[in-house]
């Protein structure tokens, strides 16, 4: 009796480990949360440097600049393991431009505007990655 009690028991446990792997794996899949968080950043990040492009307020740059990094955390998370690196590249170094060289990203405001607004309507826009590696040339230079 004891025995057959041990073997339902590790059989049970064989199920249910199972089916918490494979739940579990679904929900590691499934990145829609990261690709909203994305998207509503980049959003936010045209808005703040638009409002920076309209009133000249520094504190609506440095938002734009926040709302970018987080942006840039949510796409890494999206493209983990898939062969967009070079896009999360280019996001990087634009980043370090926003915040090492704001008087060149500045003068660069309208192109950073549409590139953020291609990538707030699809954030895996290719084309909005093509604009990011452009910015990331026109900052560097």
């Amino acid at each position: 009796m004891a025995k057959r009690f041990q073997i339902f028991l590790i059989v049970c446990l064989s199920i249910s480990t199972v089916t918490f792997m494979l739940l579990w794996q679904g929900q590691k899949n499934n990145k829609d949360d990261i690709r909203a968080l994305a998207q509503a950043s980049a959003a936010d990040a045209c808005i703040q440097f638009t409002e920076y492009q309209t009133n000249g307020c520094e504190s609506s740059y440095w938002y734009g600049v926040a709302a970018f990094r987080s942006f840039q955390q949510a796409y890494h998370s999206l493209t983990e393991g898939t062969n967009k690196a070079a896009n999360y590249t280019f996001c990087n170094e634009v980043y370090g431009c926003l915040v090492l060289s704001p008087e060149i990203s500045q003068s660069n405001i309208s192109e950073i505007i549409e590139t953020m607004s291609i990538l707030s309507s699809d954030v895996e826009d290719e084309n909005g990655y093509i604009r990011m590696s452009e910015l990331r040339n026109s900052l560097t230079r």
